[in-house]
């Protein structure tokens, strides 16, 4: 009985957690987007960057790769799905391997950058534009009204390295990660979430939500057609029904 009390109080608190979320902010399109995504006929996923952690009680995560690799398994069945349903050609990646480096720069490091491909610095240029895309036209106190308008970002020509011989006219990137709890951080979620009931305020771990990144990038001039951050409370990237909601969510707009 106070198992299942335990577990109503922690959905309720859950249920309202995620109701107190704030929408997320729309997709971000070309200027000219209506008429560059006409001519996308064919359209590529290349390989994406998918981490699922286990997330500790005392907050320290550790990625395990069996978790990310299913996920990756379903994003890319996600991805497939919903370009052809939008009545486009999905285009299997051509490459044998993710054309990513196998570190991410940092203070000490840069003398690394002389080693990479083509393919790999146009993935770190990638992952430094979300971060400029994301500060400047989702973040309101940084926003650029040129931007929010319109994007004018681009990968330029020399991306399409990430395409190693995929013939498509515009290529998917993707960044997603999740954190799912450890089960002593289930139970202080599930301790916190029925304290909540009746202090009315919630004092266990933070709940992570699944969080996934989108770029539609013209395979021809490099330019970013179409960008969307979504993050999903209550959702698990190892679930292919999960995963498959998080990837329409974020590619909503693509093709409307």
């Amino acid at each position: 009985m106070i198992r299942a009390t335990a577990r109503r109080a922690l959905l309720g608190a859950l249920l309202l957690a995620s109701a107190a979320c704030v929408a997320p902010p729309p997709y971000r399109r070309a200027t000219d987007y209506p008429r560059r995504i006409a001519d996308v006929q064919a359209v590529t996923l290349v390989p994406p960057l998918v981490s699922v952690y286990a997330m500790s009680s005392g907050n320290v995560e550790q990625e395990v790769q069996e978790w990310s690799d299913a996920a990756n398994r379903h994003a890319h069945a996600a991805v497939r799905d919903f370009v052809e349903r939008a009545g486009k050609r999905y285009v299997a990646y051509a490459g044998s391997h993710p054309p990513r480096p196998d570190f991410r720069l940092g203070a000490g490091r840069e003398s690394q950058r002389s080693g990479l491909t083509k393919a790999e610095e146009s993935w770190l240029l990638f992952e430094s534009l979300e971060a400029a895309v994301l500060r400047h036209t989702y973040d309101p106190a940084h926003t650029f009204p040129r931007e929010m308008k319109g994007l004018s970002y681009t990968l330029g020509a020399e991306s399409r390295a990430l395409l190693d011989g995929t013939q498509a006219d515009a290529f998917l990137l993707m960044i997603a990660t999740d954190h799912v709890p450890t089960a002593e951080r289930q139970a202080l979620i599930g301790i916190g979430a029925a304290a909540a009931v009746v202090t009315r305020s919630y004092a266990g771990p933070g709940m992570t939500p699944a969080e996934l990144v989108a770029a539609l990038v013209d395979a021809r001039t490099g330019d970013v057609l179409y960008f969307n951050k979504v993050s999903m409370p209550l959702s698990d990237l190892r679930d292919a029904n999960a995963n498959k909601a998080l990837v329409d969510l974020v590619l909503a707009g693509m093709f409307q």
